[in-house]
């Protein structure tokens, strides 16, 4: 009787190892169930519940470090922990914000909470505790984000004598908490949109020793309306090898369009590049290409896209574009490197110097292939195709992929069920491409 009971667990238990959707349900249950909490969070909520409720729901940053709706931390220095807890409750108002942040303390191991206020914001993108400027005192730096997701917020609290005080609440389009001169301690960078007459800005907040916020504040091109990525590079000054911070700004300029601004922070905010009318060169561009340190060596490019050679008598939709990476020079852009950009598939190949001059690209099919040209073809014309260095490819059949691989492809990244391939042709001696060298070149986005 034993053993026929155990058969049919066994059967019943391989039968369902064999349904894809019982395997399937779990993971998402485990996803979607919240974390297990552990003994002193278990006993900081049910001092919570005291205290709101047991009509509530813990809530959880998107992103950053700290992820849990817990922040139990040492918050004014005295060598106890605080307790900062993040929930909704029930709705008692249509207008009313549900999103409250608890603070608790503990009195001889027990948990109590002390206040209770309502949040700046409908979510919470991020938490941190960061000590700002030359002013001691920890700082508890809450993201949010609004109703519409499109606006954003940043409230600043410290813990002193047994209250959560705010001291700073900014709105922001991007925002980051940084080291921006180098000199060891961290300011608040905000960066703002335009709105009615004001033009969108950026903004240092940093706190001085007597607690006050020291704020500069520096007016973007009205060609700008708004920001989407803040990168941090270095940038090199003089002739020598000494190099400064710099903050560039992607930012909205049309309805489409990109264009990068290069910021310095030493007490005050410097712009050293902007776009302007007197340059022929500017950095507007299509939105999805953005400003990073794409040869990583510490300085960020800007990337600028233009038709690869021999598109000029190319309808403008039908080009293959070519993306030229520039670096900020004595505010000039100066090229470093030359491209293929891949928005679709998140990949950069950087050409080698020695092709950047003779090497073209065409659209076969689903490969993008390099070719060398002729040089001497007249402006205008279509160039005179010699040759093929390089075939890429990307594909998302297994099968496909093995069979390029017989080919001569080599395998280059099996990344989200995407397979990348290149085949070096062999081309003349000087313009022959390595497989080190297209390891090199390659740079993967994701």
């Amino acid at each position: 009787m034993n053993g026929r009971w155990i058969a049919g667990c066994l059967t019943a238990g391989l039968l369902t190892a064999q349904l894809p959707g019982c395997s399937f349900t779990a993971s998402v249950e485990s996803m979607l169930s919240p974390p297990r909490l552990t003994v002193e969070q278990e006993q900081i909520y049910k001092a919570l519940q005291i205290a709101a409720g047991s009509q509530i729901s813990l809530k959880y940053p998107k992103s950053g470090k700290r992820l849990s709706a817990f922040i139990v931390e040492d918050l004014d220095g005295d060598g106890s922990d605080e307790a900062v807890v993040f929930y909704e409750r029930a709705r008692n108002a249509v207008d009313e914000n549900p999103l409250r942040i608890c603070l608790l303390d503990q009195t001889d191991g027990t948990w109590n909470a002390i206040s209770n206020m309502q949040a700046s914001g409908a979510e919470i993108d991020r938490v941190d505790l960061e000590r700002l400027g030359t002013n001691p005192r920890t700082n508890l730096v809450i993201s949010y984000s609004m109703v519409d997701g499109a606006e954003h917020a940043a409230q600043v609290f410290h813990y002193e004598e047994g209250t959560l005080i705010e001291n700073l609440t900014v709105p922001y389009s991007v925002m980051a908490l940084r080291d921006l001169d180098g000199n060891g301690t961290t300011e608040l960078f905000v960066a703002t949109a335009a709105k009615n007459a004001e033009p969108a800005a950026a903004k240092v907040y940093a706190l001085n020793e007597r607690g006050k916020y020291v704020l500069d504040e520096l007016a973007l091109p009205d060609t700008m309306s708004d920001v989407s990525r803040i990168t941090y590079g270095t940038l090199p000054v003089g002739t020598g090898n000494v190099t400064i911070p710099a903050i560039y700004l992607d930012g909205m300029s049309g309805a489409t369009s990109v264009r990068t601004v290069v910021l310095n922070y030493r007490e005050n905010l410097n712009m050293l590049y902007a776009d302007s009318a007197e340059r022929i060169l500017n950095t507007e561009r299509a939105g999805g290409y953005q400003t990073m340190d794409i040869d990583g060596d510490g300085e960020a490019e800007i990337p600028y896209n233009m038709a690869f050679n021999g598109y000029s008598n190319i309808p403008e939709a039908n080009m293959l574009r070519m993306t030229n990476w520039y670096v900020c020079r004595n505010g000039l852009l100066m090229r470093e490197h030359s491209s293929y950009y891949s928005l679709q598939n998140s990949f950069v190949f950087l050409m080698p110097k020695r092709w950047e001059r003779g090497v073209t690209a065409r659209q076969e099919n689903d490969e993008i292939v390099f070719y060398s040209f002729d040089t001497d073809t007249p402006e205008g014309e279509e160039p005179v195709l010699i040759e093929p260095l390089l075939r890429l490819a990307v594909v998302a059949d297994p099968v496909a992929a093995d069979a390029m691989q017989s080919d001569g492809y080599l395998l280059l990244r099996q990344q989200n069920s995407r397979y990348y391939l290149g085949k070096i042709e062999e081309g003349s001696r000087s313009l022959h491409l390595t497989k080190s060298e297209l390891l090199v070149s390659m740079r993967f986005l994701q």
